[in-house]
């Protein structure tokens, strides 16, 4: 979900100024979404859209409190003129989060009244075949292609050839280290910072050590790093001690083993020394069955984003606490601004300039922030979030 940069410098140029704005721009909880009225999104001043590179995000009129909110429209589905068709590549389909963002795309093109065809890579590791579905995608003839790109840097050659080719590509979620037209991802820095945030304001610098096991999710995947970034530095001026628990990919049964390492290697019995574990989904719902049959009564568990399971946890109060970076709607917007090139009329925001090319208007914008907790579950609307309960895979829209 995040680029992958040299973080330990990201982290000490945008904590002053990134994290810590954005902490005041937290929104509450979305509406459903509605064409008419559209969903509350921030825009980069400077779009990342050159090579996504660390100078741009790095750049103070990218910082958080330099970035507008827009209340973002979406094309009308009679202002599109030609029945587009896109390829839409995911990492893969694994986990809730990324079935909302199939959600999302496949029903964003459904009422643009666009082709879209949907490939999922099968995982972080597969970046060979996400390039063959990319060719496999190339052979249908797109008119445009919205890639979350398994590796950063090794989509790079793959967007030049596309792009060279006259398509345009929007880098969708994950980062891409070379040009692209658009992109639709939010700060997993930031996401990563409200999450242990939300931990460190209740341990406070003084009021006595806690621990709290961290299991971020993917090895290399930028966004877990841009995760960890921010939650570490959220908790470096806490009483919180962060325990490292491995990194995975989000599979339940490689993230449950994770979890039941950490756990026994600091318990005993019934008693453990931790008291939160602070994860990825799959690794909190894994939690959660552990807590309950080791009797961690006082074990807190806090996830770094939203799925279905997440959030039946914190409605039920087995878990405090969960931001959103709302995935239905990164996936709308992606779909969105790929059927708005195509259709040459401007971005929803009136876009920006790409960072380092001036003369080149582009766009990059991501959802709001916020968090949910169990004690305000009530307030929460899910559209923005997850998919419908019975939503299965989509994987072509005619």
């Amino acid at each position: 979900m995040f680029r992958n940069v040299d973080l330990e410098k990201l982290g000490k140029a945008l904590c002053a100024f990134v994290i810590i704005a954005s902490i005041g721009g937290y929104i509450g909880a979305a509406k459903a979404f509605d064409p008419s009225k559209g969903f509350k999104v921030e825009a980069w001043n400077l779009a990342c859209t050159s090579a996504d590179s660390e100078d741009c995000w790095n750049d103070p009129k990218n910082a958080a409190e330099a970035r507008k909110t827009y209340e973002y429209l979406p094309l009308q589905a009679d202002k599109v003129t030609r029945k587009w068709k896109l390829c839409v590549l995911a990492p893969h389909l694994k986990d809730p989060w990324w079935l909302a963002q199939n959600y999302g795309a496949m029903e964003q093109a459904k009422y643009l009244g666009v082709t879209a065809t949907f490939y999922e890579a099968g995982g972080y590791a597969n970046l060979d075949r996400q390039i063959s579905q990319v060719e496999s995608c190339l052979a249908d003839n797109p008119d445009a292609v919205i890639l979350a790109a398994v590796s950063r840097e090794g989509a790079v050659a793959l967007v030049n050839s596309v792009r060279e080719k006259g398509i345009p590509v929007i880098d969708w979620i994950n980062g891409i280290a070379t040009a692209t037209e658009a992109k639709s991802l939010a700060s997993y820095l930031a996401m990563g910072h409200i999450t242990c945030d939300w931990v460190a304001k209740r341990h406070p610098k003084g009021s006595g050590k806690v621990k709290a096991a961290w299991l971020p999710g993917p090895p290399g995947a930028g966004w877990v790093l841009a995760g960890e970034k921010g939650c570490k530095a959220a908790l470096a001026e806490s009483d919180v001690e962060l325990i490292h628990g491995g990194f995975a990919d989000t599979g339940k049964e490689v993230q449950m083993k994770l979890v039941e390492d950490v756990i026994q290697a600091n318990s005993s019995g019934t008693e453990t020394e931790l008291d939160y574990i602070i994860a990825n989904a799959p690794a909190i719902e894994g939690a959660s069955q552990v807590k309950r049959d080791r009797g961690f009564t006082d074990l807190k568990l806090v996830s770094w984003y939203i799925t279905p399971g997440i959030d039946s946890l914190i409605k039920r109060n087995l878990v405090e606490a969960a931001p959103t970076d709302q995935p239905v709607i990164s996936a709308r917007v992606a779909v969105d601004q790929a059927v708005r090139i195509l259709e040459k009329v401007p971005f929803s925001t009136g876009g920006a300039p790409a960072y380092g090319e001036p003369d080149r208007v582009s766009e990059h914008i991501g959802p709001k922030l916020f968090v949910v907790e169990s004690g305000d579950y009530a307030s929460f609307d899910k559209a923005t979030t997850l998919a419908p309960n019975d939503w299965k895979p989509a994987f072509r829209i005619d």
